[in-house]
C-alpha cells in the first residue's frame, strides 16, 4: 500500500502488430511517346517512339519495395500461354525489372532491361516523378521495339482475359520485403487485359548495287560477284530474286534469261543447287524460303539477317561480243499475318 500522496499510477504496454501491403499498381500503360495517347488495344510500329507509363504506391514506406516487372510477351496464337510459358526468345519476351535494396525513393538506374529486344537505356530513359515522397511513384520509361520485334495482330480489348491470338500480352508485377507478390494484367481504371499488336515490318539493303560477271567468250560459263543483303523481317517470309527480262545488249542482242542462275550458298540460303531463273515472267527464283506455303523461318533473337547474292552465267555459242544487262530486284516478301 502506497503511502497517502494524492495520487497512485499503474503501467503496461500497448502493442499494435502491422500487418504488410502488398505494392498497389496505381497507374500501367504503353502510350506513344507521340502524343502520350495509350497504345493498348492497338498496333504500334517498330523503330518508333513508345514509353511505360507506371505509378506505384507502397503504404509500408518505399524502402520495403523490392522488385518491379513490366512483362511483355508474344501468345503464338495462344491466348492462355503464359509469360512464363512463352517463348524466352528477345524477339518473342520483354522484361524490364526495376531492383531496390532499402532505398527510400527510386532512381533510374535500379532499372534495367533483362531480356527482349527493345532500344532501353535507364540512364536516358527512365524520367521519375514523386507524387507522395517516401511512398508513391511514377515512371515513365521511354523505349522503341526493334526491328524484328514478332509482328502480332490488333487486339479487342476485354475485361475476360487475354481475348485476342497472335497478340501480345503485357502483365505488372511488384514484390516487397515481405513476398508480397503483386501481379496485375487489367488497367486498374478501364478493367480491360493488356494487350497490343505489332504492324508488320521489313527492310533490305544491298553492299552494292552492280553484278559483274567476268569477262568471257562464247561457250564459257562465268561467275559474277557476291553482293551480301542484309535484310529484316518481323514475321516469316521469302526472300525472292527477280529478273527483268533476258540480258540485253541493244540491237537485237540477248542472253536468255534462263542461262542465268543463282548460285546456291550451302547453309546460307534455301536453295538446294544454282538454279536458273525461269524463261517467262515473273522470272524469280526463292532464294530464303522453298514454297508457297513454306516460308524462311523468322529470326527469333536479332534485328536483321545477310544473305549472299551472286549469279552463274552460261554465255551461248554464238552470242555477240558486247556488254548485256538485266535489271534485278532483291524481295523481303513477308507470309501473311497471323503467323507464329
Amino acid at each position: 500500500m502506497g503511502l497517502d500522496g494524492g495520487s497512485s499510477s499503474g503501467g503496461g504496454t500497448i502493442s499494435q502488430t502491422v500487418n504488410p501491403n502488398a505494392p498497389r499498381l496505381i497507374a500501367f500503360d504503353m502510350r506513344y511517346a507521340s502524343n502520350n495517347s495509350s497504345a493498348m488495344g492497338n498496333q504500334v510500329d517498330v523503330l518508333t517512339g513508345l514509353h511505360f507509363w507506371i505509378q506505384v504506391n507502397n503504404t509500408n514506406g518505399w524502402a520495403s519495395l523490392t522488385k518491379l516487372w513490366v512483362n511483355l510477351w508474344y501468345d503464338a496464337g495462344n491466348d492462355s500461354t503464359s509469360y512464363d510459358a512463352a517463348s524466352s526468345a528477345a524477339n518473342y519476351k520483354i522484361n524490364i525489372t526495376y531492383t531496390n535494396a532499402g532505398a527510400s525513393s527510386p532512381t533510374a538506374t535500379q532499372w534495367a532491361l533483362v531480356g527482349g529486344n527493345i532500344a532501353f537505356v535507364n540512364s536516358a530513359n527512365v524520367t521519375t516523378y514523386t507524387v507522395q515522397p517516401n511512398f508513391e511513384y511514377a515512371f515513365r520509361l521511354s523505349f522503341q521495339l526493334h526491328a524484328q520485334i514478332h509482328q502480332a495482330q490488333k487486339p479487342t480489348l476485354s475485361s475476360s482475359g487475354y481475348a485476342n491470338a497472335y497478340s501480345w500480352n503485357a502483365r505488372f508485377g511488384a514484390n516487397d520485403l515481405s513476398n508480397d507478390i503483386n501481379y496485375t494484367s487489367k488497367d486498374p481504371t478501364a478493367g480491360t487485359f493488356y494487350e497490343f499488336g505489332v504492324y508488320q515490318y521489313t527492310s533490305i539493303s544491298l553492299a552494292s548495287t552492280t553484278w559483274t560477271g567476268a569477262s568471257g567468250a562464247p561457250g564459257q560459263t562465268v561467275l559474277t560477284n557476291s553482293i551480301t543483303v542484309t535484310h529484316s523481317s518481323n514475321a516469316a517470309y521469302w526472300l525472292n530474286v527477280t529478273a527483268d527480262g533476258d540480258l540485253d545488249a541493244g540491237n537485237g542482242h540477248t542472253i536468255g534469261i534462263t542461262n542465268v542462275k543463282v548460285v546456291h550458298n550451302a547453309g546460307q540460303d534455301d536453295l538446294s543447287a544454282n538454279t536458273a531463273f525461269p524463261a517467262t515472267a515473273p522470272r524469280t527464283v526463292r532464294l530464303l524460303g522453298t514454297g508457297t506455303n513454306t516460308p524462311h523461318a523468322f529470326n527469333t533473337t536479332g534485328d536483321s539477317e545477310t544473305v549472299p547474292v551472286q549469279f552463274q552465267i552460261s554465255i551461248p555459242l554464238g552470242t555477240f561480243a558486247a556488254t548485256y544487262t538485266a535489271t534485278i530486284t532483291v524481295l523481303v516478301d513477308q507470309r501473311k499475318p497471323p503467323t507464329t
